[in-house]
């Protein structure tokens, strides 16, 4: 195990293994990332609680605390597109 997979589970988070839709049942018309050399650009992620969107100007329509929840949220949604493209493949092969 990685050093980085170890933190992690240190932590209690457990990434998904293939990035979660953005809504239930919504199909993306648009890849989630595309990668180019060393930097990788992300689209298309809205912050959740609950499986619940949780959209908002912070503090004044959701707390700072939902915001940091948000973004905690979509951070560990997208932190498997920092997987190298052969564990992504394996990912996809194996669902």
């Amino acid at each position: 195990m990685s050093p980085i997979d170890e933190r992690l589970k240190s932590l209690n988070i457990v990434l998904p293994e293939v990035i979660p839709s953005v809504v239930d049942g919504y199909v993306p018309a648009f890849a989630p990332f595309i990668r180019s050399g060393d930097q990788i650009h992300l689209s298309g992620r809205l912050g959740k609680e609950g499986g619940k969107l949780l959209c908002g100007k912070v503090d004044d329509e959701i707390s700072v605390d939902q915001g940091k929840l948000a973004a905690r949220h979509v951070a560990i949604e997208l932190l498997p597109c920092s997987k190298p493209p052969s564990a992504i493949l394996a990912a996809f092969e194996e669902s």
